[in-house]
């Protein structure tokens, strides 16, 4: 287990985990005893999906451009179905300005 700690993974989530939340999260990699904590590098939370999408103050600017398109026509936060269903190029964008050195680069 202590060789598995010791790996170097990109903990940036890609479109897969972002929607089902298995994959490169810290909260995930935890939970298999990959990552030494489930926390974000924020230090505000565990990293998990909602937590990136709604309470991340790392991906704070990202999140602002996808909240923008979400309230010409409706109410923030919506849920992630709605993300993924109505609004999946601007979900897209989200999830593509995301990177490791973002996610973890404390502020």
């Amino acid at each position: 287990m202590a060789d598995r700690l010791k790996l170097k993974i990109n903990v940036t989530p890609n479109f897969t985990t972002m929607v089902t939340g298995h994959g490169n999260i810290k909260s995930y990699l935890y939970k298999y005893k990959i990552m030494d904590s489930p926390m974000c590098f924020c230090k505000r939370g565990e990293q998990k999906i909602d937590h990136i999408l709604f309470h991340c103050e790392l991906v704070e600017q990202e999140r602002d451009r996808l909240n923008a398109a979400v309230l010409r026509s409706e109410n923030w936060p919506v849920s992630k179905d709605i993300l993924i269903n109505k609004y999946s190029k601007n979900f897209k964008k989200f999830k593509g300005s995301l990177s490791f050195d973002k996610l973890q680069s404390a502020k």
